[in-house]
């Protein structure tokens, strides 16, 4: 990006070069960064995500006018993922990357259960329209594990994330942020139909795990990709990490035809009949800081960045989704079968709130996720020191509804 601005300055004879310092940080990167501004050496640009710390710290730039000078070069951005770059009515971040958070499933252990080549495939398209839902996909799991054919039903993340937990959350009707106050919001009927299928799958059809919080990546992942798990929640990038980590303890890293032929993915079914398909995305912004001297190269810099050629490549290479439309008609993109399979998925996507104590309001929800799937409590009962906990660390940043 930076050589297109430099050439396009030395075309028109202007007498200006830019120059890219890339710093990598790896834990407490906050703490660096504030120790960088205080020393008024803060960089032009940062890539991470934090978006209300970042603002409401005044690290970074409300982008709006930079964004309506240049809205021919971000046309083709899609639409929806300006909601997740959008807090207090200002836009102040650039999408760098996106994914989805899609459920994976075995094709070699269906076929094992009787389904045809034709039935397997069509399961992703009878999943997005509703036809079959996780209640279904459960009695496939008990099924597959009566004959023993795996080891569980499902696996999800060991701590917490969008998938399944605030998908599923969504998908019983519940909202995280309520869009004039910018104050969290807890569902209380959509909480417990959530926890209420969590504690269902690990008590009592017994298809997930119940100590699933706090297991190894390493251990959930060697489980789906060597077949001892029928579904698992995961993201897209997944399928890139799967040919880069020997995770298969025949194969280690995966050639991409095993993939194609023992795995399939789908959005995350509707729990129930009448409800919707959902997948979740978390996006990676670039923004420019207020110590930047030059906000409005730096902001092109971005643009330029994410332009779809651009787009493309890190795309394919990181295993995530383009954050512009025209990226998919890219030739490096369009080489990758995978990603232009998954690309639909963007049109069923939401977002996690962004709210400086959202961190809080996720400690509780992850300790009533993990008590419910280990019995220690029922999602009553859950729910009920989830609220009161919530109550107490948020007090008025948080409305519970029923």
């Amino acid at each position: 990006a930076a050589s297109i601005l430099n050439r396009i300055f030395a075309a028109i004879g202007l007498n200006v070069k830019i120059e890219v310092e890339k710093q990598f940080f790896r834990g407490a990167y906050l703490d660096k960064l504030t120790a960088a501004f205080a020393a008024k050496e803060a960089p032009d640009i940062i890539a991470m995500k934090d978006l209300p710390t970042l603002v409401e710290g005044g690290y970074v730039i409300a982008l709006d006018e930079y964004i309506e000078k240049y809205k021919d070069l971000l046309e083709d951005v899609y639409p929806t993922l300006w909601k997740g770059v959008t807090y207090k009515g200002k836009i102040w971040a650039i999408p760098q990357d996106t994914e989805a958070r899609p459920l994976y499933f075995r094709k070699d252990v269906l076929r094992k259960l009787g389904w045809s080549e034709e039935e397997i495939e069509a399961l992703p398209e009878k999943i997005r329209k509703g036809e079959i839902t996780i209640e279904d996909l459960i009695e496939v799991a008990k099924e597959a594990m009566a004959k023993g054919l795996v080891e569980w039903g499902f696996y999800h993340r060991p701590n917490f994330g969008g998938t399944p937990f605030i998908i599923l959350y969504y998908q019983y009707g519940g909202e995280l942020q309520d869009p004039k106050t910018g104050k969290l919001i807890l569902c209380k009927s959509a909480m417990l139909k959530m926890l209420t299928l969590l504690h269902r799958m690990a008590q009592v059809d017994k298809v997930v795990p119940p100590n699933m919080i706090g297991t190894s990546w390493r251990d959930i992942h060697a489980g789906f990709v060597n077949g001892r798990v029928l579904f698992w929640f995961g993201g897209t990038w997944h399928w890139a990490e799967w040919q880069r980590v020997a995770y298969h303890e025949k194969l280690g890293k995966l050639p991409e035809d095993y993939e194609w032929e023992n795995m399939g993915f789908a959005l995350v079914p509707a729990p129930e009949e009448g409800l919707k398909p959902l997948t979740l995305t978390s996006p990676y912004l670039y923004y420019v800081t207020s110590q930047s001297k030059y906000p409005e190269l730096a902001f092109l810099l971005i643009v330029l960045a994410t332009s779809a050629p651009m787009d493309a490549i890190h795309a394919i290479d990181s295993g995530h989704l383009p954050v512009r439309s025209t990226t998919v008609n890219q030739p490096y993109y369009a080489k990758s079968k995978f990603h232009k399979e998954v690309a639909y998925m963007l049109e069923h996507t939401t977002f996690e709130p962004l709210h400086p104590k959202w961190r809080a309001y996720k400690d509780a929800w992850i300790t009533a996720i993990t008590k419910v799937e280990t019995g220690e409590l029922t999602p009553e009962q859950a729910l009920d020191e989830m609220v009161k906990t919530l109550q107490t660390e948020l007090g008025d940043a948080i409305i519970i509804k029923e």
